[in-house]
C-alpha cells in the first residue's frame, strides 16, 4: 500500500509538472492554444482505496480535526500542571531607625537587616492536601544598648500540610479538572474519528458519483450521435422525396434537444471532477488544474446482502462513535455533579505544622545593660544557627488548628446541585433520543440497500426491453412503416432506460457504503486504524 501511494504521489507531482511546463510554454506556441477540457485534462487513474487514501493524507478538513485531540491532550496536561511544586522565594534588606521611650534604651535604636525566605510548596492530587515546606533566614545589626548580639543570625524551617475534610476532599476544583480534561480528550478521540468516517463516505459517494455522471455523459454522447446519424438518413430520404421536410425538421429537433442534453452531462461530469479531487488533493487542487481523475473500479458487479437489522443496530450502538461521545458527555456530567455536591458541603479544614528556630551572631559592642555578655559566644555564623535547630537544642514549633465555614442558606452551591443533576438529565435523554436516530438511520440503510438491489435487476430488464424497442423501431423505419420522430421516442426511451440502470448501480453503492457508516463500520471495512491517521502532517 506505501509503494502504491508513493507511486500515486510521484504520477500526482509529474502532472503537475506537466501543467505547471504547458502554463509556461503556452505564451511561445504559434498555433492557438487547445482549450477543451478533455484535451487539457491530465488523466489521473484512481482506484476507490488510493481516492480514500489520498483523503486522509491531504483532506484539510481531517487535518483541521486532528488538531483537536492534541489541544485537548494539550488542555488534560495543563490540569495536571496545578500539581506541580511552586519554588518560591522573598528577598529585602530593611534599614530602619525607632526613637525609644524604654528608659534602660532611650536612645534612638537604628536596625538594619537582610532577611528572606523560599521553600516549596502545592497540592497532592486526588486528597487536595496542601503543602508547604519554607526555610527563614535573616542578618541583624543594631546600636541598641540591651540587645546582646549584634550581628544577630536567625534561621528557621516549617513543614505545614493542610486537609479539607468535607468541602474540596477529592471532588476539588484541580482534581475534577483533571478528570474532566481527560474525558474531553476521549471525546476529541470520537470525534475525529466521526470525522474521518463522514469523510471517507463522502469519497465514497463522490467516486461512485463521478462514475455515475461520466457514464450519464457517455450515454449523451451517444444519444447524440445516434440522432445525427437519424437526421443524416432523414435529410438523404428527403432529397430523394421519400420524406417531408417535417420529418426533416423533427430529426434536427431531437439532435438540438439531444446536443443539450450532453452540455448538461458534461457539466455534472466536470463539477463531479472538481468535487472528488477537491476531497482528495486538498491544497494540491487549485484554480487552474487540470486534472483528470479516471476511475478503475466499476459499479457493475455487485453482492447480494441479506441483512439483519436487529443484528446491524446492535453492530451501530456498539461502533458509532457518536454514542461513545454522548457517553463522554454524560460522564462529564456525572463528574461536574460530584464537584457540585462537595461544594455544598461545609468547609472543615485542618492544618498541621512543625518547625523549629535557630540562632547565632557576635556580642553587640553597644549593649551597655548590666546584664549583656562579657565574653564572645561560641557560634559566630550563620551556618551555626543553623545547628542550633537541626540538633537535640532545637526550639520546636507544634501547631494543630481546624477551621469551619458554611454560608447559610448556601444558595449558590445548592443552586449549582440543581443545574448539575438537570444537565446529567438531559445528557440521558440526548443518549437515547440519538439511540431512537441510529435506529432510524440502520432501518433507512438496509431498506435503500434492499431496494437498491432489486432496482438493478429491474433497471437491467427495463433497459435490456427499450434497447430492443429502439431496434425494432429501426427496422420498421427502414420499411417506411415508421417516422423519424417514433424512432427518436424509443430512442429516448432507451435513454431514460439506461439512466435509470446508471442511477441503480449508484444508488446500490452509496447504501453500501451508507449501511458501513450507519453501522460504524465503515473504517473497519476500508482497514482505515485511526491510530495511524490521527498524527498532523
Amino acid at each position: 500500500m506505501r509503494m502504491r501511494t508513493l507511486g500515486l504521489v510521484i504520477t500526482l507531482a509529474s502532472l503537475f509538472g506537466a501543467a505547471a511546463l504547458a502554463d509556461d510554454l503556452e505564451p511561445e506556441m504559434s498555433e492557438p492554444a487547445q482549450t477543451t477540457a478533455a484535451i487539457d485534462a491530465q488523466v489521473m487513474p484512481l482506484s476507490l482505496d488510493e481516492a480514500v487514501e489520498f483523503a486522509l493524507e491531504n483532506n484539510l478538513d481531517v487535518e483541521v480535526q486532528r488538531f483537536a485531540p492534541l489541544i485537548s491532550g494539550e488542555q488534560e496536561r495543563e490540569a495536571w500542571g496545578a500539581y506541580d511544586p511552586e519554588l518560591f522565594g522573598e528577598f529585602g534588606y530593611a534599614d530602619i531607625e525607632n526613637p525609644s521611650t524604654f528608659t534602660l534604651d532611650l536612645i534612638v535604636s537604628v536596625d538594619k537587616s537582610y532577611d528572606g525566605f523560599g521553600g516549596f510548596r502545592g497540592l497532592v492530587p486526588y486528597l487536595g492536601s496542601y503543602y508547604n515546606f519554607q526555610f527563614d533566614g535573616s542578618r541583624t545589626t543594631t546600636n541598641s544598648t540591651i540587645q546582646a548580639l549584634s550581628p544577630e543570625l536567625r534561621s528557621s524551617f516549617s513543614l505545614s500540610l493542610a486537609q479539607p475534610l468535607l468541602r474540596g476532599l477529592i471532588w476539588n476544583e484541580p482534581w475534577t479538572r483533571v478528570k474532566t480534561t481527560r474525558v474531553l480528550y476521549d471525546e476529541s478521540l470520537e470525534d475525529f474519528r466521526r470525522r474521518v468516517m463522514d469523510t471517507v463516505q463522502e469519497v465514497e459517494d463522490g467516486y461512485w458519483n463521478l462514475i455515475a455522471t461520466g457514464e450519464q455523459k457517455r450515454v449523451a454522447e451517444k444519444s447524440l450521435e445516434t440522432a445525427r446519424a437519424l437526421l443524416d438518413q432523414t435529410e438523404v430520404q428527403y432529397e430523394v422525396g421519400v420524406v417531408s421536410k417535417v420529418e426533416v425538421v423533427e430529426s434536427e429537433a431531437g439532435v438540438a434537444d439531444r446536443d443539450f442534453n450532453l452540455i448538461v452531462a458534461e457539466n455534472r461530469y466536470q463539477n463531479a471532477q472538481d468535487l472528488l479531487i477537491n476531497l482528495i488533493l486538498g491544497t494540491g487542487f487549485t484554480a487552474d488544474s487540470r486534472i483528470e481523475i479516471q476511475p478503475t473500479d466499476r459499479p457493475e458487479d455487485f453482492i447480494t446482502y441479506e441483512i439483519d437489522v436487529e443484528r446491524a443496530t446492535q453492530r451501530a450502538f456498539e461502533r458509532r462513535p457518536e454514542l461513545a461521545i454522548v457517553d463522554d458527555e454524560i460522564e462529564r456530567q456525572k463528574l461536574e455533579l460530584k464537584f457540585a455536591k462537595n461544594r455544598r458541603l461545609p468547609q472543615l479544614d485542618v492544618e498541621f505544622r512543625y518547625g523549629n528556630r535557630g540562632i547565632a551572631g557576635d556580642l553587640n559592642a553597644s549593649c551597655s545593660f548590666p546584664g549583656c555578655p562579657v565574653t564572645q559566644p561560641d557560634n559566630r555564623t550563620f551556618g551555626d544557627s543553623l545547628e542550633d535547630f537541626l540538633g537535640n537544642s532545637a526550639v520546636e514549633q507544634l501547631s494543630a488548628r481546624a477551621f469551619f465555614s458554611i454560608p447559610i442558606p448556601n444558595t449558590a452551591a445548592r443552586s449549582k446541585v440543581s443545574q448539575g443533576e438537570l444537565s446529567l438529565r438531559r445528557a440521558i435523554t440526548n443518549k437515547r433520543r440519538l439511540e431512537q436516530s441510529i435506529i432510524v438511520d440502520v432501518r433507512k440503510a438496509v431498506r435503500d440497500l434492499k431496494s437498491s438491489q432489486e432496482g438493478i435487476e429491474a433497471a437491467r430488464r427495463a433497459s435490456e426491453a427499450s434497447a430492443e424497442q429502439l431496434r425494432a423501431e429501426r427496422i420498421r423505419l427502414e420499411y417506411g412503416d415508421s417516422t423519424p420522430f417514433d424512432v427518436l421516442q424509443r430512442e429516448e426511451d432507451f435513454v431514460q432506460a439506461e439512466s435509470r440502470e446508471i442511477d441503480a448501480l449508484q444508488a446500490y453503492r452509496i447504501s453500501v457504503t451508507g449501511l458501513n457508516r450507519a453501522e460504524g463500520s465503515i473504517l473497519k471495512a476500508r482497514n482505515i486504524a485511526i491510530d495511524r491517521i490521527s498524527s498532523v502532517r
